[in-house]
C-alpha cells in the first residue's frame, strides 16, 4: 500500500494487511503510545499525520504465546523555522541519541525512547529530518509494543530471529520513504 502526503511531499509504502489511520488535526489521540504524538502536551493535534499498525507478523506468535503485542509506524510533520529547531523538537523525547544515519538518501537524526505501564512496554526508534523545501520537521516513530501480562501461561520473550523479523518489518517501511517538494 502507498501513503502520500502532498502537503509535506512525503510518501512511503507499507505492507498490505496492516491497518492505516490518517490522523487529522483535532482527532482523538486515544490508544496512541508513540513518543512523537506526545512531545509537547498538545498531543496528536500538533503534527501526527499517519499511523500504520499491525498486531501480527508472519513468523512470530503474538501475545499470549510471546510478549509481542504490536508494531506501530507513526508519521509526523510540522512546520519549523530551521534544521536546529527540528533537531531540538526531537531531542527532548529521546532517552538516547544515536549517530545520524542516511537511509534511502535521506539524512536523519536518530534516537530511541521507551515507556512502560501496566505490564506493557513500548520501545521506539525515532528518525527525524529537516526538509528545507517545506520548512518542516518530518519524523517517523518505529515502535514495538510488548505485553508481559500472563495469560494461561507467562508469555515467552522473543527470540533473536523474531526480533530481527520485527525490526525488518518496520525498517522496510522507513526504507521506502521518499520526500519531494510539497504540492503547491
Amino acid at each position: 500500500m502507498l501513503f502520500r502526503d502532498p502537503a509535506f511531499g512525503v510518501s512511503f509504502s507499507f505492507p498490505t494487511g496492516w491497518s492505516f489511520s490518517r490522523i487529522r488535526p483535532g482527532a482523538n489521540a486515544n490508544g496512541l503510545n508513540l513518543s512523537i504524538a506526545y512531545i509537547d502536551d498538545r498531543s496528536v493535534l500538533t503534527g501526527l499525520r499517519g499511523l500504520v499498525t499491525n498486531e501480527t507478523l508472519r513468523g512470530i506468535h503474538s501475545w499470549p504465546k510471546t510478549v509481542f503485542s504490536s508494531v506501530e509506524f507513526g508519521y509526523d510533520a510540522r512546520h519549523v523555522a530551521s534544521a536546529a529547531a527540528c533537531h531540538d523538537l526531537v531531542r527532548d523525547i529521546w532517552k538516547q541519541e544515536s549517530d545520524p544515519v542516511t537511509i534511502n538518501g535521506i539524512a536523519y537524526w536518530h534516537g530511541t525512547a521507551s515507556g512502560a505501564g501496566v505490564s506493557t512496554e513500548v520501545k521506539e526508534d525515532i528518525y527525524a529530518t529537516y526538509v528545507a523545501a517545506s520548512q518542516s520537521c518530518v519524523r517517523f516513530d518505529l515502535a514495538v509494543a510488548t505485553s508481559h501480562v500472563p495469560g494461561r501461561h507467562y508469555p515467552r520473550e522473543l527470540t533473536t530471529r523474531e526480533k530481527a523479523l520485527v525490526h525488518t518489518s518496520l525498517s522496510s517501511i522507513l526504507n521506502s520513504v521518499k520526500i519531494a517538494p510539497p504540492a503547491r
